[in-house]
């Protein structure tokens, strides 16, 4: 019987899930790269990068553009207008139609950001103070 009430301290001590929790993040949300990420542009290849301890990501063009912008000061919502007003600025002679809903833009630009915070490559605060003692 003593037996039986150990085997899951026993069990949950040695073998613990990590379980991980991705809460939504808000328009407000301040984003900005790991303290163990860094962007560089690899003129040879002609590649934005993305380098990390033991790895470099191949970023295209948009990634680069938003990781970019991800400095800790600036929200989600603030970013998807930068972006959208730079594509603007670069396509004038395009109708509006064909110019991504800002909305649109930010349900993207969050969607790739979450995935960027599951890597462990982004850091998404979420008041404007940013804590830079990051683990």
């Amino acid at each position: 019987m003593l037996l039986k009430r150990h085997i899951p301290l026993i069990c949950d001590r040695y073998f613990k899930i990590k379980r991980l929790v991705v809460e939504p993040i808000l328009t407000s949300s301040f984003p900005k790269l790991a303290t163990k990420a860094r962007l560089k542009f690899d003129k040879v290849r002609e590649k934005h990068l993305l380098l990390l301890p033991e790895r470099v990501v191949v970023l295209n063009e948009t990634a680069a553009s938003i990781l970019t912008l991800c400095d800790g000061s600036r929200t989600v919502h603030t970013i998807a207008e930068d972006l959208r007003s730079s594509l603007q600025a670069g396509t004038e002679e395009l109708s509006t139609d064909a110019l991504l809903d800002l909305n649109e833009m930010k349900e993207d630009i969050t969607e790739f950001l979450r995935e960027m915070e599951v890597q462990g490559w982004v850091v998404i605060h979420k008041h404007g103070t940013v804590d830079y003692q990051e683990q």
